[in-house]
């Protein structure tokens, strides 16, 4: 949202930007003129005390009134009323975590929107988490998640830029999360509605500066920007296209203002003063408290701060080297008033290591696109933030709060004007796992000798409505609306037991050559006798006895190889399998089947000759009921144990029996 300028044909919308620092405010209003941002009016206006320490609003009346006082200039010169503006949030209160995440995928599937969206919300879940974790002493904050980027995503361990249509076991994502206590956003609001103003863009100082200071172009290179203020130095890292880390540390202007004050027995203000004269030439003229005019040369001033300005450069340089991973910088771009010092930018460098040609400066006029006043007072560094603030508020527009209730509660988010179901699920930590439902898993194992799968139930993924409308992730929400997320349900998985593979009767009846006879099914378990309620695990091995001709055939002692065969009328094969109430005619000749002999429990016993006779067809020509045992079952084989499948041949001896415990 912004304020139009009907009158004028060459504004377009003004937007109001308001920078809130420790020592002074800063208000300007620009418009954008073609691809230019032109700098309409400004004011600059000191707090009358020291309202404000290390960034943060202490006496909300006070720093209302400057704003206010602000307001009324600009309204002046721009001739109409100011009701919106755009601020940022120190860097002081900036919280930021670097965060990595892994999530199981399934390898044969491509990866979709769906499960991007969940991975990242994964990631700032993570992120909260961690955040959680390093705050101690303060559990009753509240830190709300203003924004990420994602640095990098990952399939199977490999970096890709994007992951849409990769297929991987395992997908991962790191991120950049920054946050911001409620106070800080509570103390803005505050004095802003004492002005009369309603926020249209909130954004963070670092971020702010480093948007005109360092524009896209340059983010390829590994750069710092360092903005020196009066309560706190905030830092942001590029490189490979995008910033990767912020930073802030609690020593700036004030820190070297107050050995001043000590040094020449000056009030705060009049330090403040020779401070900011130190980068002239000339002796500095000043009064002390005593109310005696007196004059100093700027190396004597300078003396008085060394220590503390070494401080600063060994604080600040330690931070860039820690957000960096230990290494300097190409270069550093500094912004702010602190940064006016004399020799600042000379010890930076040598404390990085670095050229000092490569520690710079940077005033409004090396900003692209911008266009400032004629003989601009803020035309220095102290000017730059400010119109960070304007640009962001500009490219970001309505980026303002909303109130949506989830799942019934309700919950204050920063609004882009275009944020989405993902975007506000992952401002208030929902877990992601309740988004996506897993497959249950699958049961393999061998039947019948062949690998037989018997697969999970599939997973209901969850389903979202925003103001009882169906919706999905990518859906607008907008103030006010009502958001219902109702959990995946995740697949069962799969499970079988050996009664499923076997017949459902417990006896066949088949009609066999005009004789009716039975067929009783039977199945082993890993070579072991199968009870039909034992569960089946992955890898076993279930051999089913089922009826086919050929078995059926072979317990009436025919051997139907080369003969024709007929089942419910229709021709056949040996291996064709059997059901119940089925007919079966083979052809039969004179010659009898070939026998062979052995000797069941001590008594002779004749067996049709078939290619393979295994120990289990014995149970065809003996009455022993295996579905009620009557103790232990012996199976021996000629004096050893024998198994089910064990393969026997003319003259075996065989003992099958009952054995009571």
């Amino acid at each position: 949202m912004s304020i139009s300028l009907p009158t004028s044909p060459n504004v377009g919308n003004l937007i109001f930007a308001l920078d809130i620092g420790t020592r002074t405010v800063i208000g300007i209003t620009g418009f954008m003129d073609g691809d230019e941002f032109h700098i309409a009016a400004q004011e600059m206006m000191e707090h009358e005390g020291r309202f404000m320490f290390d960034g943060q609003i202490h006496d909300i009346p006070r720093v209302a009134k400057v704003v206010a006082s602000i307001k009324a200039e600009l309204e002046k010169k721009n001739g109409l009323s100011l009701e919106k503006v755009a601020v940022a949030a120190a860097g002081r209160s900036l919280k930021t975590v670097r965060c990595q995440v892994e999530m199981e995928h399934e390898s044969d599937r491509e990866i979709e929107t769906l499960d991007i969206r969940g991975l990242e919300l994964a990631a700032l879940r993570q992120a909260h988490h961690e955040l959680d974790g390093t705050r101690q002493g303060a559990e009753g904050e509240d830190f709300y998640c203003v924004g990420h980027c994602v640095i990098r995503y990952l399939v199977d361990n490999m970096a890709v830029s994007n992951l849409q249509g990769h297929k991987g076991r395992l997908i991962g994502a790191e991120i950049v999360a920054t946050f911001l206590p409620a106070s800080v956003v509570n103390s803005l609001y505050a004095v802003l509605q004492r002005a009369g103003l309603e926020p249209v863009n909130l954004t963070l100082e670092p971020i702010a500066a480093i948007d005109v200071a360092i524009p896209p172009s340059f983010r390829l290179l590994n750069l710092a920007m360092v903005d020196i203020g009066a309560g706190t130095s905030d830092i942001a890292i590029t490189r490979d296209g995008s910033i990767v880390a912020y930073g802030m540390v609690p020593i700036a202007g004030d820190e070297i203002t107050e050995p001043i004050m000590e040094k020449l027995l000056v009030e705060f203000s009049e330090a403040e003063k020779i401070k900011r004269a130190l980068a002239q030439e000339g002796e500095i003229t000043y009064t002390d408290i005593l109310g005696m005019t007196n004059t100093v040369a700027p190396e004597e001033v300078l003396s008085a701060i060394d220590y503390v300005l070494d401080k600063l450069i060994d604080t600040v340089s330690a931070e860039i080297l820690e957000l960096n991973g230990g290494t300097p910088p190409k270069s550093v771009f500094c912004v702010g008033g602190g940064s006016r010092i004399p020799t600042l930018t000379e010890r930076l460098a040598r404390r990085l290591q670095i050229d000092h040609h490569r520690v710079v400066v940077r005033d409004r006029s090396f900003l692209r696109h911008v266009t400032g006043l004629e003989n601009d007072p803020l035309a220095g560094p102290e000017g730059v933030t400010v119109v960070g603030i304007a640009t962001v508020a500009l490219a970001r527009m309505g980026y303002e709060f909303m109130t949506v209730k989830i799942n019934g509660s309700a919950y204050k988010l920063f609004n882009t004007k275009n944020i989405n179901v993902s975007q506000a699920l992952g401002l208030i930590r929902f877990d992601p796992r309740n988004l996506i439902g897993k497959n249950g898993r699958d049961l393999k194992f061998i039947l019948n000798g062949r690998q037989h799968i018997v697969f999970g139930d599939l997973a209901e993924h969850a389903r979202i409505l925003v103001n009882d409308q169906d919706a999905n992730l990518q859906s607008p929400v907008r103030d006010g609306d009502e958001i219902i997320v109702i959990k995946a349900t995740q697949g069962r998985d799969a499970s079988a037991r050996v009664a499923d593979f076997l017949p459902v009767s417990d006896t066949i009846a088949i009609r066999f050559n005009g004789k009716q006879t039975t067929w009783s099914p039977r199945a082993t378990l890993n070579g072991g006798q199968a009870e039909p309620d034992a569960l089946l695990k992955p890898g076993d091995k279930l051999d089913v006895l089922i009826p086919t001709v050929e078995a059926v055939a072979a317990k009436q002692g025919m051997n139907c190889s080369e003969k024709e065969i007929r089942v419910n009328g229709r021709g056949a094969l040996a291996s064709a399998v059997v059901s119940d109430g089925a007919v079966i005619e083979i052809a039969t000749s004179n010659q009898m089947p070939d026998e062979m002999k052995i000797t069941l429990n001590g008594e002779e016993l004749l067996l049709p000759q078939k290619q393979e006779t295994i120990f289990v067809d014995v149970f065809n020509y003996m009455q022993i009921d295996t579905t009620q045992p009557r103790g232990t079952l012996v199976m021996k084989l000629n004096g050893a144990p024998a198994r089910y499948t064990q393969k026997i041949s003319a003259g075996d001896r065989i003992d099958l029996y009952w054995e009571e415990n």
